[in-house]
C-alpha cells in the first residue's frame, strides 16, 4: 500500500516536471512530438484528432499520427519525458527546438524545474494553511497559531548510528529517555551526552504505536567519523545519531501562508545548491565523499516511510523532493536540463549555435553516465533491502 502510494507520488512529481517543459514548448510554438508517462517500451497512447482523443495500443503509432503530439503511457513507471522536434538534431523548420532563439531554449529547458518549484510553493502554502510541522526554536510564533501538541521529535537519523540500527524513524515522537520525560531538546541532549559508553532506553510514539528501544551511546567520532573534529567538548560527549527538534503543527492565515510557502521553497532551494557545491568541493579538494545519493528505490522507500508517519508529513516530503528534482535538473551536467541551458546561454554569447555533433556526443555520454550511476545506486539499494 505504502510502496504503491510512493510510486504514485514520485510519478506525480515527474509528471509536473515534464508538463513544465511541455507548456513552455507550447507557449513558444515548439512542436512536442511525444509526451510520455513512464519510460519505453510504449504500452499505448492517444492523439487528438479533430479535438477528440483517438487511442491506440502498442509500441508504434500509426503513420496517421505523425503530425500530432503523441500522449503515451509506457511500461517503466518511474519516469517521464517530453520529446521535442529538433531536440537532438538541427532542423530548419520554425517549430523545431533547434531553430529557436537562445532565450526561448533557456525557458523551455528550465520549464521542468520551474514547474517543480511552483508545485513546492503550492504544497508548502497549503500545509501552512492547514497546519505544518515547524521547529518551535526557529519559528516566529507571533505570526502563526499552534494547532497541535508540542513534542520532541526525531528530525533526522545518521546512517549506521545506534538510532538507525535500532530502527528508529524520522517523525518518531520521543516520549521518555530512561523513564524520564523531557520538555526541551537541550535537556534530552545533555542527558544523552552524559551517558557515553553506556546504554539508554528510549520510548517513542510512531503513529498510534508505542515502541521502546535500547540504544548504545557512542563517542562523536564513532558515529560521524569526522577526522577534522578537534573540539574536546564535543569529543568527550556521547551521541546516538539523531537530530531532535521541539515541534508542533503551526497554522497561518492564507495571505501569510503564501509568503511562507515562497520563503520555505527558496530557502530549501538555496540549501540544496549549497549542499551540491559542498559535495563537489569536498570531493575535489579533499578527495572524500560526503552525503549520499538516493535512487528511485531509496526515494520510494523514504516516501513510503513518510506516508506511514502521516499525510501532512508525506505532503511535506513530496514538496522537498519536488524542489530537489528541480535543483538536480539545473546542474550543468550533460543530459540534464542544466546542460541545455548552458548550451543555449553559450549560443547567446557567441551569436551562433554550438556544433550540433559536439552537443549530441556530450549529451549521449552524460546520459549513459547517469544511467550507469542510477543502475549502480539502484543495485546498492536493492542489496540493502535484504
Amino acid at each position: 500500500m505504502f510502496i504503491l502510494l510512493a510510486i504514485i507520488a514520485l510519478s506525480v512529481l515527474i509528471f509536473f516536471h515534464e508538463i513544465g517543459h511541455f507548456l513552455m514548448a507550447k507557449i513558444f510554438s515548439v512542436k512536442v512530438e511525444e509526451f510520455g508517462i513512464g519510460y519505453p517500451p510504449r504500452m499505448g497512447g492517444f492523439v487528438f484528432k479533430k479535438g477528440k482523443p483517438k487511442f491506440f495500443w502498442g509500441k508504434k503509432s500509426p503513420a496517421l499520427f505523425s503530425d500530432q503530439t503523441i500522449y503515451s503511457l509506457n511500461y517503466i513507471p518511474l519516469g517521464g519525458f517530453t520529446k521535442l522536434k529538433g531536440e537532438m538534431n538541427a532542423l530548419p523548420e520554425n517549430d523545431s527546438f533547434s531553430a529557436q532563439v537562445w532565450w526561448k531554449k533557456v525557458l523551455v529547458s528550465a520549464g521542468g524545474a520551474i514547474m517543480n518549484i511552483f508545485l513546492a510553493i503550492a504544497i508548502f502554502s497549503f500545509l501552512c494553511i492547514i497546519g505544518i510541522p515547524r521547529d518551535l526554536s526557529q519559528e516566529d510564533l507571533t505570526k502563526g497559531e499552534i494547532v497541535g501538541p508540542i513534542t520532541i521529535q526525531i528530525g533526522g537519523i545518521f546512517p549506521d548510528s545506534p538510532a538507525s540500527k535500532a530502527n528508529l524513524k524520522v517523525g518518531d515522537i520521543l516520549l521518555e529517555t530512561d523513564g524520564q520525560k523531557f520538555t526541551e531538546v537541550a535537556e534530552t541532549q545533555n542527558y544523552i551526552q552524559g551517558k557515553m559508553g553506556k546504554s539508554i532506553d528510549v520510548k517513542v510514539k510512531r503513529k498510534q504505536e508505542i515502541i521502546t528501544q535500547e540504544l548504545s551511546v557512542l563517542p562523536y567520532q564513532d558515529i560521524f567519523q569526522d577526522d577534522d573534529a578537534s573540539d574536546e567538548s564535543v569529543l568527550n560527549k556521547g551521541f546516538v545519531g539523531v537530530s531532535l527538534s521541539k515541534t508542533a503543527l503551526v497554522r497561518y492565515p492564507w495571505y501569510q501562508a503564501i509568503a511562507k510557502g515562497l520563503s520555505m521553497t527558496f530557502y530549501l532551494l538555496g540549501q540544496i545548491f549549497y549542499g551540491i557545491i559542498l559535495i563537489f568541493k569536498t570531493l575535489i579538494f579533499k578527495r572524500k565523499m560526503i552525503g549520499g545519493i538516493l535512487g528511485p528505490i531509496g526515494i520510494t522507500q523514504m516516501i513510503g516511510g513518510m506516508a506511514q508517519v502521516g499525510f501532512i508529513y508525506l505532503l511535506h516530503f513530496v514538496a522537498v523532493i519536488s524542489v530537489a528534482i528541480g535543483a538536480f535538473q539545473l546542474i550543468p551536467f550533460p543530459a540534464l536540463d542544466g546542460s541545455r541551458i548552458v548550451f543555449a546561454l553559450f549560443e547567446g554569447l557567441r551569436g551562433r549555435p554550438l556544433n550540433q555533433r559536439i552537443e549530441m556526443i556530450t549529451t549521449s555520454v552524460g546520459f549513459y553516465l547517469l544511467l550507469f550511476l542510477m543502475v549502480v545506486v539502484s543495485f546498492r539499494e536493492i542489496v540493502n533491502l535484504f
